[in-house]
């Protein structure tokens, strides 16, 4: 069975239509690339996934469950939209940290204000905060940052930022990495220490969707490549069917346009 079903979805910002219908399914360890031009819809449908946007028809199924119904829209409490939220992990373009907290405290800052809901809190805090820490630095020891606990936001570079970003979606222990042009912010020079870190999480078998312009990267890494056009899913398939013999003419000049503007790292 599918880990997660998107189907029919739609999202309108005022008269401006940006997703138009979309559906795809995947399966658990499954790494999906989407890639397009820009205001194909590819952000947005991330958004709507993760609940940051509310879409205006469709429906979101993780592990059987419909988490998200926009004709039967649920009623949540804060606690209940907070525990569903939590098994997506975002990884957004910009790293969204928190500037008055050291990267060991960003990281743990999301697992400490969940744990506080646990009816066992008050008896066993100290225990509890201490898991949370001991996890908060496997995964930054895991990242390569482990001399990096202490240090504030603005004391590392980009790619040092973002791999802790990472780390602050992975501390919920999510069932669903997404990732949203996660290199984008960074110098080309640093980008490879980000996708080191994503790759390693592909192949312990991560279930990822990631949203990139880094095409010999998406090739290399993806299960799937889905390739969107004006709100939909014009094509989707293998890398190898995507990369060497797309059939949609609109898949076709995107990656063709690529290929010249990357010296054809592509078909590497």
């Amino acid at each position: 069975m599918a880990i997660l079903n998107v189907n029919g979805i739609h999202k309108n910002f005022g008269k401006t239509q940006v997703l138009k219908g979309v559906d795809f399914s995947m399966e658990e360890g499954e790494v999906i690339s989407i890639i397009g031009s820009s205001g194909s819809g590819k952000t947005t449908l991330l958004r709507c996934i993760s609940f940051l946007e509310t879409a205006d028809k469709g429906t979101v199924v993780l592990d059987g469950q419909t988490v998200f119904d926009a004709a039967q829209p649920m009623k949540r409490n804060d606690k209940a939209q907070r525990e569903i939220q939590a098994k997506f992990g975002f990884v957004f373009q910009s790293f969204n940290l928190f500037p008055q907290y050291t990267a060991l405290e960003n990281v743990m800052l999301a697992p400490k204000l969940l744990a506080k809901e646990r009816p066992d809190f008050k008896e066993n805090k100290k225990e509890i905060f201490e898991e949370i820490e001991k996890n908060a630095k496997d995964l930054m020891d895991r990242a390569g940052l482990s001399e990096k606990y202490n240090s504030y936001p603005c004391e590392l570079s980009g790619g040092q930022q973002q791999r802790v970003a990472i780390c602050r979606a992975l501390a919920l222990n999510p069932k669903i990495m997404l990732f949203d042009e996660p290199t984008s912010a960074l110098d080309p020079e640093i980008t490879n220490e980000v996708l080191k870190v994503i790759k390693s999480l592909a192949d312990d078998g991560m279930t990822m969707i990631i949203v990139t312009h880094e095409m010999y990267f998406a090739k290399n890494i993806s299960d799937r490549i889905i390739f969107m056009d004006g709100g939909v899913i014009a094509e989707e398939g293998t890398p190898r069917q995507i990369f060497e013999n797309p059939q949609n003419p609109r898949t076709r000049e995107f990656i063709a346009s690529f290929a010249s503007q990357r010296g054809d790292e592509t078909s590497k």
